[in-house]
């Protein structure tokens, strides 16, 4: 499989260093000295957008053009989400996911289980706090919402994501994330849900980049005959 990365910053670098791990090449590397939407012919058989928030959808309209798939590991764009899922309809195969590393989507799994069967029993409250490094931009995290997703979806009574404490104080419906930006941290992430009687946690802590990487890697070899938007938890059931 031929791999062209859109982005390289510190996740281009780490995709780079595990495809020489693997059966795959990486044919090109797109950054702000080579122009994605500038190659009209690349030699590439899938794509891995690591890049900014602001150029997702029109790095998405280039691979439709060039009748590419495309992995996108980028954040912060998920307010453009349904409009892209109608640009890109049945014309290429598009995984996106604010996070790659298999183990958070087991995390998931996890907290919907948790989600499920405290609303079965109720009397608990459920949180989640997530902690990156200083230079990330988007708050809360992509994974935030990821997990977010499975909460709201399980956990009878909470409809939406706020970062705000006001919410939470008046509406019950307010599923609460709190967010720290401190150095260099990779990513933590924790769902913590408290009652009168005990509380509970579940939390994900990335040792490293590696994991995102070959997540991303699973995800191009996953997408490349397939159509349609994904989300790369349904590479899980």
């Amino acid at each position: 499989m031929k791999i062209g990365l859109i982005g390289y910053g510190k996740m281009g670098i780490e995709i780079e260093q595990q495809i020489s791990q693997t059966g795959h090449e990486i044919t090109a590397i797109y950054s702000l000295e080579r122009q994605f939407l500038s190659d009209s012919s690349p030699d590439c058989d899938v794509f891995i957008d690591f890049s900014i928030p602001s150029a997702v959808e029109s790095h998405i309209e280039h691979a439709i053009q060039l009748k590419k798939p495309i992995v996108i590991g980028t954040t912060g764009w998920y307010d453009s989400l349904p409009q892209i899922k109608t640009t890109i309809g049945d014309a290429i195969g598009c995984v996106y996911s604010g996070n790659f590393s298999p183990g958070i989507h087991i995390m998931k799994k996890l907290v919907a289980e948790l989600s499920k069967n405290l609303s079965s029993i109720g009397g608990y409250d459920i949180s989640m706090m997530e902690k990156h490094h200083r230079y990330k931009k988007d708050s809360p995290s992509g994974t935030a919402h990821l997990l977010g997703s499975a909460v709201i979806e399980h956990f009878a009574g909470k409809e939406y994501i706020t970062t705000s404490p006001d919410d939470v104080l008046h509406s019950s419906k307010a599923l609460h994330v709190s967010s720290l930006r401190c150095g260099d941290i990779i990513g933590e992430h924790e769902v913590i849900a408290d009652s009168i009687i005990d509380t509970i946690s579940i939390t994900h802590s990335a040792k490293n980049r590696s994991g995102f990487a070959q997540g991303a890697i699973l995800a191009a070899e996953w997408i490349q005959h397939k159509k349609g938007l994904y989300e790369f938890s349904e590479f899980f059931t």
